[in-house]
């Protein structure tokens, strides 16, 4: 039905593109303040959704606002997995100065057990020796200076 004024006559089409063209007019406008708004704006509380100056996708809610994705509270999920995070890294740090402890205490007893077998062999050659079994180092071959022996065949 034909809308009637003095002037004119209006089909209705032409009313609902009238009204499409408005809408759009107004949510154009809305969109050209909210990208032409820059993160300092998001400093005043209102909050802020947009891009930044380096074509980032910001998300800054206003003052006590939260940011939900699916109903999950993102900066409270960051904040557990930084937590989480920094807990693993104590215990890394703490399992891998225990395991370097462990280690050089083992270092240490590998060469004071060298030390100590190089002794045991130089007396058994003594013994064999005074014992006339062997000839003086007929036996054993000493090979390096860390107290390891070769036998000789």
């Amino acid at each position: 039905m034909p809308i009637h004024d003095q002037q004119h006559t209006i089909a209705p089409h032409t009313m609902q593109q009238h009204v499409v063209v408005t809408v759009l007019l107004v949510v154009a406008t809305v969109v050209s303040s909210v990208s032409s708004t820059n993160i300092a704006g998001a400093a005043n509380d209102d909050g802020f959704i947009g891009l930044d100056s380096d074509n980032n996708l910001c998300v800054n809610p206003p003052a006590n606002g939260r940011v939900l994705v699916d109903g999950v509270d993102c900066v409270a999920t960051v904040a557990s997995l930084q937590e989480q995070h920094n807990q693993l890294q104590e215990q890394h740090n703490a399992q891998y100065n225990q395991l370097r402890d462990q280690h050089n205490q083992l270092q240490e007893q590998h060469q004071a057990l060298q030390v100590q077998h190089h002794t045991d062999v130089r007396m058994l050659q003594s013994a064999l020796c005074h014992a006339g079994i062997v000839e003086p180092l007929s036996v054993f071959q000493e090979v390096g200076t860390a107290g390891a022996v070769d036998f000789e065949h």
